[in-house]
């Protein structure tokens, strides 16, 4: 096969966007059969000796001989039980002798968060202040930490809101820590977790909405990736007290990140759903509840996750467990290990859901009855033609902007082609992305990153050469069919540098993919000034020589950078709210795009948001 049809069609398939479609089946973990008869009566409840019932279950760890601790933030207490959820005793932090007096806690000071490490050495965080190894046995870090994690090694990760702590093992209280991760990047993070094999930390930030992704062997600032959330949910709801936890078992886990997202911020019992994304950050599913109820009348039900939960995954097994939370009679709920699904169900006309290979929605024997509606991916757009279908999706964050001037922000578009057909959609030729005019690019003071520095290169070399230029990145896919053979997925990691094209600004995305050969390209996007409804667009001219194998399945751009120039703090993008005065928020259209394609086929599409206005 020719390297140089290879690179064509990877720069086909970023055009637009660096994509976060998936082309292989989603698949997501089934709750196991309750041992009670409901998911919220998985555990057995502690005896009323030591307090009774578990009130605020904001904790979770399991150790390598298979003890599943329960942090009780309002007994200030942890608990053990075995995997099979029969209570095995409990451990008073604070508060005296068993039963504990219970009084009104005007302060986050009670045990919340647990890590356990492969030799079994327990960590613990009160909520908002220090991490202490248990029982008591000296303060490690002292900050305001939200979360913890430990890796293989035994080093302990602590989230200080603004930035993780790294403590190499053995870990030793009173020591400073040997890495600051996210100086910079992070501004009100919740939850920390990390993938061992890769080294990667990721960090739910409720600033932006956004768990970014740290590798830190390349840049301990500058977050390598970004999970903007479920496409079809328009990304994540709340990461304010968040928690996540990384699937590494020997199943087909293989690094998957679980998020909880809370869906009702703030309320006396809040709910919240638990996203699962692979390692590359692809999304995959939302984890099922039950489905009760007679054909015609089916409900769901399911646990109420507090805020925050404990999240925390077998090793051994892949099963994942979730407390629900910051309630009286929490519990825990558990979830069998990852495991694909074989058969890809089509989604109905106007679903939202892409035939064809791309992200669809799909059941499984296994599944609650009425569960498969839920899993596809829903877009905000549907633009059909002569049997070419794109779903168009979107955010800009955060929710809350001036009325009057504008203030730092992220835009993330997303975009799914298919055929209605099942058959491969004709080739992406042209993309151009128009943002509304109360958004505005601002490169002044920014570095500029040449093709040169980044053509030829890996993911890691282009980061190294351009890292201070970085101001978006994302992923692509596309499906390649080659003669005589069955079309296979193409993936690959994409960054976006700031640059300029014959003295203009540009966006350079540097494509690397390792199928079916290793090769990487520079695609150039041009930013140009619009008229009317919107102020600047991206666009980009796809290369003609693509042959006639490779198809775009999907496109996605993230892009946010904030730096300073000449003492002042700036972002590369910025926006206001255009609401009148007297109006609380506004609808406007956020972006429009065209999607030109070989044969003289053109789809365009116009997301509409809505923002918050401040002032």
């Amino acid at each position: 096969m020719r390297v140089r049809a290879f690179v064509a069609v990877l720069a086909c398939a970023l055009a637009g966007g660096l994509s976060a479609a998936a082309t292989d089946a989603p698949a997501f973990r089934q709750p196991l059969t309750p041992l009670k008869g409901g998911p919220e009566e998985w555990l057995e409840q502690p005896p009323s000796s030591v307090g009774g019932n578990i009130e605020g279950a904001c904790g979770l760890a399991i150790s390598p001989s298979g003890t599943l601790y329960v942090s009780d933030y309002y007994h200030r207490s942890v608990h053990t039980y075995g995997l099979s959820g029969i209570y095995a005793g409990t451990e008073f932090l604070a508060g005296g002798d068993p039963p504990p007096v219970l009084e009104p806690i005007d302060e986050l000071d009670a045990v919340c968060g647990l890590a356990v490490d492969s030799t079994g050495t327990r960590y613990a965080n009160e909520f908002h202040q220090r991490v202490m190894r248990l029982p008591g046995e000296g303060v490690i870090d002292s900050g305001k930490s939200t979360g913890l994690a430990v890796n293989e090694e035994g080093d302990l990760y602590v989230n200080d809101r603004t930035y993780v702590a790294v403590y190499d093992a053995p870990v030793v209280p009173g020591e400073a820590p040997s890495l600051k991760i996210g100086f910079g990047s992070l501004e009100d993070a919740y939850g920390v977790a990390v993938n061992s094999e890769s080294g990667l930390v990721y960090v739910p930030d409720a600033a932006d909405e956004t768990v970014k992704v740290f590798d830190p062997a390349v840049d301990l600032t500058v977050p390598t990736d970004t999970i903007d959330g479920p496409p079809g949910e328009a990304g994540f709801n709340s990461l304010a007290n968040a928690s996540l936890a990384v699937d590494e078992s020997p199943t087909e886990g293989k690094g998957h990140v679980l998020i909880v997202d809370d869906l009702k911020p703030r309320f006396q019992f809040p709910e919240a759903a638990v996203y699962e994304f692979d390692a590359d950050g692809t999304y995959l599913d939302r984890l099922q509840v039950r489905t009760v109820g007679p054909p015609g009348e089916e409900r769901k039900e399911g646990p109420i996750f507090g805020e925050p939960s404990g999240i925390a995954v077998n090793a051994e097994t892949g099963d994942l467990f979730v407390t629900t939370g910051n309630s009286e009679q929490a519990n825990v709920v558990k979830y069998g290990p990852f495991a694909p699904f074989a058969t890809p169900v089509s989604s109905p006309e106007g679903s939202g859901g892409l035939s064809g290979g791309t992200l669809t929605a799909r059941a499984d024997a296994g599944a609650p009855a009425g569960a498969a509606g839920d899993q596809g991916a829903s877009a905000s757009v549907v633009e059909q033609r002569r049997g070419v279908r794109v779903s168009f999706d979107g955010k800009l964050t955060p929710h809350s902007l001036p009325r009057h001037g504008m203030a730092p922000v992220g835009i993330v578009v997303d975009a799914k082609i298919g055929a209605t057909g099942g058959e491969d959609p004709p080739q992406l030729r042209r993309i151009s992305i128009a943002i509304n005019r109360n958004g505005r690019f601002t490169s002044e003071g920014l570095p500029v990153c040449r093709p040169d520095q980044i053509q030829p290169s890996t993911t890691a070399g282009a980061l190294s050469a351009c890292r201070r230029s970085l101001v978006g990145e994302g992923s692509f896919s596309a499906n390649v069919k080659l003669p005589e053979q069955s079309p296979f997925p193409s993936a690959g990691k994409v960054l976006a540098f700031n640059g300029r094209v014959h003295g203009k600004p540009a966006i350079l995305a540097h494509i690397y993919g390792t199928q079916p050969a290793p090769s990487s390209t520079v695609l150039l996007f041009v930013l140009r000034d619009g008229h009317g409804t919107y102020g600047t667009t991206l666009e980009a001219s796809l290369p003609q020589a693509t042959g006639s194998w490779g198809y775009v399945t999907g496109l996605r751009m993230s892009l946010r950078r904030r730096f300073n120039s000449h003492g002042k703090a700036r972002s590369y993008l910025s926006a206001g709210c255009p609401a009148p005065a007297g109006f609380p928020s506004a609808a406007f259209p956020l972006a429009k795009t065209s999607f030109a394609f070989a044969g003289h086929l053109t789809l365009d599409a116009v997301l509409t948001r809505t923002c918050r206005a401040r002032g």
